[in-house]
């Protein structure tokens, strides 16, 4: 793809360089939403009128992980190549990924600052009001503006985002998914939730009943939404078609209790073996169930792909 040109993956300071002048957002943007997107069109809108290179400046492992051992974080709305993607169609010009290591996480905010973001040239920051930097997060925005006031590079602090009486954040996107809810999702993230993976061979017990699947293994370590069955939009090779996702452990044909990601496409009749498929959440539509026979399986899955067809057919209309 060709936001990878532009993907830097930093597993300890980068090189200083010379002649470059970059406006630089930083954080954790781990779903890129609404609120991160602000941060990002800002860097956009600075770099423009001071004529510099707008990047975004970004950490994997999710700190959240490293820092408290939460294995929820291990899987993230916006994985790193996921996060490059989207931000290039933002106008960012260059992703920096910094790997979030022992070493990375007890530096000073100092030596953050030296180390990484003066070696990238940068002229202008953007962060949001919660930004923390240091060791064990100690320095926030206040320590950031001083710091670079000594060097001459610019600071803005972007301040929080409500929506609906709610602030706009990556906990609560990931609790709308949790909880089943893709629309609501999509709200704070200014579009669909999407995870990718590559198609594979499967049982193919779904075409023995007439409801031939997609079977994808993730490209990356996306957050899982709540398992069930999903209206679903799914593109390959840049062409989208509409679908219904199984998500689940598929119950009525499997005792392996292994996760699964299954793709039904909706009047279509496609070789997807070994390509990569995006998927797009737009609704849940029911729970997965185990069913005693599979008659009562087909019969459902038909009214899975009835509610979908029209719910999409709905929306491609709006």
């Amino acid at each position: 793809m060709a936001f990878l040109r532009n993907y830097r993956y930093l597993d300890r300071p980068p090189a200083p360089e010379i002649g470059v002048s970059r406006a630089i957002a930083i954080g954790k943007f781990d779903g890129l939403h609404v609120a991160h997107q602000t941060i990002l069109k800002n860097v956009v809108l600075v770099a423009r009128e001071r004529g510099l290179t707008p990047c975004m400046f970004t950490f994997t492992p999710h700190p959240r992980y490293v820092l408290q051992g939460d294995e929820e974080y291990a899987n993230l709305l916006t994985p790193p190549g996921e996060r490059a993607r989207i931000a290039a169609t933002l106008g960012m010009r260059e992703t920096f990924v910094a790997h979030f290591d022992a070493r990375f996480r007890s530096q000073t905010a100092d030596a953050f600052f030296d180390d990484y973001l003066l070696a990238l040239g940068v002229a202008h920051l953007v962060v949001g009001y919660d930004f923390r930097m240091g060791k064990n997060g100690a320095n926030g925005v206040s320590d950031l503006k001083q710091i670079a006031d000594k060097y001459g590079v610019t600071v803005e602090i972007v301040a929080p985002i409500d929506q609906d009486g709610l602030r706009v954040s990556s906990t609560l996107t990931r609790n709308a998914l949790a909880q089943g809810r893709p629309e609501d999702a999509a709200h704070l993230l200014g579009r669909a939730y999407r995870i990718r993976g590559e198609v594979i061979h499967g049982a193919k017990r779904g075409r023995t009943i007439g409801f031939p699947t997609a079977n994808l293994t993730l490209c990356e370590p996306f957050v899982v939404p709540k398992i069930g069955v999903y209206a679903v939009y799914a593109e390959v090779d840049q062409k989208r078609y509409r679908g219904v996702m199984n998500l689940g452990v598929r119950p009525t044909v499997s005792s392996q209790g292994e996760l699964s990601f299954e793709v039904h496409i909706l009047d279509e009749t496609l070789d997807l073996y070994g390509k990569t498929m995006d998927v797009l959440f737009v609704h849940y539509l029911r729970e997965e169930r185990r069913f005693n026979a599979l008659d009562a399986l087909k019969e459902q899955l038909h009214e899975d792909v009835r509610c979908a067809r029209a719910l999409l057919d709905g929306l491609s209309r709006v």
